[in-house]
């Protein structure tokens, strides 16, 4: 097709159709799109080379992002009638003709745009990408098919511009659009699940596509790139499962020929990126139906079923594992920001953003909740940063996992440019949003992730999670979540180093055992090239509490050159309006004394601080974590401001409970490191120390557990045993559901436990005896005294609080009714 006719097969449509009125909700995103202005403004620079254009953020980010991001918002703002020119100091026509400059600067430096525009040489982030042009041509399939949100910011922004919009630069956009689906108008979707999912990819490609052909809607093969384009908008959350159901998704398509053999999501319904499970590239699943929701509403049209198709099952996961920053909890750790507000989960999407699109598109009552919570929270932030998104102390000095932080700020404009989109698009229509007490007696109980390998318990204290495939690790939650733990992958579960032989990890045994309100597993893995052993019993406890016990061992002489176990990130950021947790300090209790410690960030490794302790019995963390502990080396309190190039996630101190840093030789059969914790989310320092936790004596290959209120056993021998667990007490002895001896100062438990078996049992009632008792507590039923002594024996039985004295006869037995 010659140019003019190109120009004739874009859209008819002649402005976007988005309501005039502001909502509630809309008002708020408004108001923050306004305050964001002024820091945009002044990263926004003309361009020379050709008239007319401008960049923002030095105009050489990946695919142009840092200026698409901008513009878009911008021309997000130009369709307000609510739009205050005294919050932004800039005029209505003004901020108009900003945005069309940086249309025209993409235009222009674009791979269809003259030999000699290309982008500056120079500019904030990486240098990878300057004096070149973006489109990504002859660099595969990745680079050339993530231009896709790119094309979303701008063709969207040109529709809402439309009137303003000169026919030059309508034209090359035209040319733009073309260009991306003659690259991948044709193409079938990609398929890929373990490892590196497919998902984010397919969804970008996805967008890319629905964006160009509705932008040359009147063009002669519309039709075919629209079926196409469907088909990608399917793929995205495509699962194995999906390729036998043969119910139709529209008439003759059914959900098995749309999948084929195209996987992008686990069967549990999440996601893997960068090797862990991950709940960013999961939630770009459910952020496509929101571009596309404003892709095809934008032009007055409806969005293809295509584009739900297990959308909701996939926010189920990401809802369930959403903290009280509405940031959804990585379960197997993080590579990416740690904070809601600072991920960028597909096309641009914060956390908050992606419950905005559920809760707009999907109508899920539970999505409208935790909007509004991240939402809350990122007014507050920005209002506490004087406009910006993120602390300017981290903008300047730190650097995450690809691009410093100075430039990772533009992409954050998007989390909240769309979402103010959608709700005056379709807030009308959205459900009243759930309370916090729906949300919390909803989304309580236990989940198991087979296929992603993990479980996760949401409880009254926040959230637990323990992880066994990818990386192994045990997560605790507060209910703040990731404003209180960073998601280290090697949270609690040991790392360690051995000589000459590269880590690795053998599931040897694993058996979950899941209830209604809480978990016990129980994990054999040979580590280091089948060096060493990793025993863990893990047991979630249903009052949010957590206990753990790891031991390794060597299987053949070795040497270990450093064991950590019991790393907790502590979140140790700045947020001045939000009060409580997050107030740039951390204070760290322990029995001898309490410091504190200042979160900031630097560019001196040596403003680091470190606090040694040696083998202390607790501590707490600032009121928020209570930690009682056993363990085989030093804990270290490592308060971090120096973070290395490519390594911030988070301000973020490392409490680790059992160091060793130094070498040692181990033969076979030798103990490497062993910790044995209670961890308390939410707990007051003064409750710490008074907390129990005691190992009962048991067999080499039995563990035995108990903390106030519960008894938590495994057996990790390879065959059924009748397993006897002692412990000595000060004062009452705590009675649990099952067979137990007691005498004045101890007692012992016995319990049958199949191999690999893990247990916890409640306690029913606890005992002080002047002889030995045996006990038989049955569930349901009663609690059998028998008087094992030649004589009298006195006891004093206490249920929740209520104490009864009995008086056994000799060789008598009685019954307690529970």
């Amino acid at each position: 097709m010659g140019e003019i006719n190109l120009v004739n097969a874009t859209t008819d449509v002649d402005r976007a159709r988005i309501p005039e009125k502001e909502t509630e909700m809309s008002r708020r995103y408004l108001r923050a799109i306004e305050k964001w202005v002024p820091i945009a403004l002044s990263c926004f620079e003309d361009w020379p080379a050709r008239p007319n254009c401008g960049h923002f953020y030095g105009g050489t980010h990946w695919f142009g992002i840092e200026t698409a991001a901008q513009l878009n918002a911008l021309a997000a703002l130009s369709t307000s009638v609510e739009f205050d020119e005294r919050a932004t100091g800039l005029s209505i026509t003004d901020l108009k003709d900003i945005a069309i400059k940086a249309i025209r600067y993409l235009c222009f430096t674009h791979d269809t745009g003259p030999e000699d525009c290309v982008r500056p040489n120079g500019g904030l982030g990486r240098p990878d990408t300057w004096s070149s042009k973006w489109g990504e041509r002859g660099k595969g399939f990745f680079n050339e098919s993530q231009c896709g949100p790119t094309i979303v910011n701008m063709t969207t922004a040109a529709l809402m511009l439309r009137p303003d919009v000169d026919d030059e630069t309508w034209e090359m956009l035209a040319g733009i659009c073309l260009d991306y689906l003659e690259r991948f108008g044709g193409m079938t979707p990609r398929t890929g699940v373990y490892a590196d999912t497919q998902m984010e990819e397919n969804a970008w490609t996805a967008h890319g596509l629905a964006a160009s052909y509705l932008f040359l809607s009147q063009h002669e093969k519309t039709a075919d790139w629209e079926e196409n384009a469907k088909r990608w908008m399917f793929s995205v959350c495509a699962t194995p499962q999906d390729r036998f159901d043969f119910g139709d998704v529209v008439a003759e398509s059914t959900a098995s020929y749309l999948t084929g053999k195209t996987f992008t999501t686990l069967p549990d319904y999440m996601a893997e990126n960068h090797g862990m499970v991950h709940p960013g590239y999961t939630a770009s699943g459910v952020a496509s139906v929101g571009t596309l929701g404003l892709l095809y509403g934008m032009q007055g049209r409806v969005v293809p079923p295509h584009a739900y198709w297990n959308r909701q099952k996939v926010y189920n996961r990401i809802k369930l594992l959403s903290d009280g920053t509405g940031a959804p909890m990585p379960t197997q750790g993080m590579d990416r920001l740690y904070l809601g507000e600072r991920r960028n989960d597909g096309d641009g999407y914060s956390a908050g953003a992606i419950h905005a699109v559920a809760y707009l598109l999907l109508k899920d009552p539970h999505a409208g909740y935790f909007e509004r919570v991240a939402l809350e929270l990122r007014e507050k932030t920005q209002e506490g940063n004087k406009g910006r998104l993120v602390d300017p102390e981290i903008i300047s000095k730190c650097h995450e996992l690809e691009d410093p932080m100075e430039i990772k700020e533009s992409e954050f404009i998007s989390g909240i440019a769309r979402p103010y989109l959608l709700h005056r698009m379709m807030g009308e229509e959205a459900p009243e949003p759930s309370s916090e007490e729906e949300v919390a007696s909803n989304l309580k109980g236990v989940n198991v992730f087979p296929h992603s390998g993990f479980i996760h318990h949401r409880h009254r204290r926040g959230q637990t999670a323990l992880s066994w495939r990818n990386c192994v690790t045990a997560l605790p939650f507060t209910r703040e979540g990731v404003h209180t733990i960073g998601p280290s992958k090697k949270s609690m579960l040991a790392d360690l180093r051995v000589k000459g032989q590269p880590d690795s990890h053998h599931v040897h045994k694993l058996t979950v055992n899941q209830k209604n309100d809480g978990f016990a597993a129980l994990l054999s893995i040979d580590r280091a090239q089948k060096s060493v052993r990793q025993r863990v019993l893990f047991v979630s406890l249903p009052d949010g509490r957590s206990v753990c016990s790891e031991r390794l061992t060597a299987l053949r002489e070795c040497t270990v050159e450093r064991v950590e176990q019991g790393l907790l990130e502590i979140i140790n950021e700045n947020f001045p309006l939000l009060g409580g947790n997050c107030d740039g300090t951390r204070i760290l209790y322990h029995q001898r004394d309490e410091e504190e410690f200042a979160g900031f960030p630097s560019t001196d490794p040596n403003d680091d601080v470190v606090f040694d302790l040696e083998h202390p019995e607790w501590l707490n963390v600032d009121n928020q974590m209570g930690l009682i502990f056993q363990g085989t080396g030093k804990t270290r309190y490592l308060n971090r401001h120096y973070f290395p190039p490519h390594e911030f996630r988070g301000l973020a101190d490392d409490l680790t409970l059992s160091l060793r840093e130094e070498a040692f030789d181990c033969n076979l059969g030798d103990r490497v490191a062993e910790l044995t914790s209670l961890i308390c989310p939410e707990q007051d320092h003064e409750e710490t120390p008074r907390s129990r936790l005691i190992v009962a004596g048991a067999t080499e290959d039995t563990v035995c557990l108990i903390v106030d209120g519960y008894l938590c056993a495994g057996n990790f021998s390879s065959e059924r045993r009748m397993c006897s667990f002692e412990a000595s007490f000060n004062g009452a002895i705590p009675i649990y559901g099952g067979t137990a001896r007691v005498g004045k100062h101890s007692a012992e438990y016995v319990y049958p436990l199949d191999s690999g078996e893990a247990m916890y049992v409640s306690e029913v009632m606890s005992i002080v005896t002047d002889g030995n008792v045996a006990v038989d507590a049955i569930a349901g039923g009663g609690t059998y005294l028998t008087n094992e002594e030649d004589r009298e024996v006195h006891l004093v039985v206490d249920r929740d609080g209520t104490e009864q004295v009995l008086v056994l006869a000799a060789k008598s037995v009685d019954k307690v009714q529970i």
